[in-house]
């Protein structure tokens, strides 16, 4: 029974975390013009609803803006984080901790790092050192729940199996 839960959930992380991964990717490949586009009138009539009037200047929307955008790609990270962590350690059971762990760590930092390091390349994007933090800091606190949750698993269960086998 077990082995068939595993085997469903399995492609079920695998292909969760593929399209999180291509949803980043997207939305950091976009053109900045796209990127304005993309949300300027829900922000707008988001700043309308919190202010009650009608008269929204732009510094309120560009500071909406920013605080949306910041709070999304921790959102997104956090969960890619969560995500990446649990199908790496569902999936390579055979593994042992600590190679799980700096596997899962390279993997999911070298995605944010490099989904912000390649908007270099992209016209009218640029690259930010403070938004590349926020998702390292993201996707590692996502990914250290995880670890931390199954490291201590782990130890709950060898630490109970040799105080069975002790008593036997």
């Amino acid at each position: 029974m077990k082995k068939k839960k595993t085997r469903l959930i399995v492609p079920v992380l695998w292909i969760s975390f593929i399209v999180m991964v291509a949803g980043i990717t997207y939305l950091s490949v976009q053109s900045g013009e796209d990127a304005k586009k993309l949300g300027s009138q829900f922000i707008s009539s988001l700043a309308q609803n919190i202010n009650d009037s009608q008269n929204v200047g732009e510094e309120e929307v560009n500071s909406l803006t920013y605080f949306i955008r910041q709070s999304g790609r921790a959102i997104a990270f956090l969960l890619l984080g969560i995500v990446g962590t649990v199908a790496v350690h569902v999936s390579c059971t055979k593994w042992n901790w600590g190679i799980k762990t700096f596997v899962t760590a390279f993997v999911l930092l070298a995605i944010a790092f490099f989904t912000e390091k390649v908007k270099i390349y992209i016209p009218s994007r640029h690259y930010s050192y403070e938004e590349m933090m926020i998702s390292m800091v993201a996707v590692v606190i996502g990914f250290l729940a995880v670890s931390v949750i199954t490291l201590t698993v782990s130890a709950l269960k060898s630490f109970f199996r040799f105080m069975a086998a002790s008593h036997i």
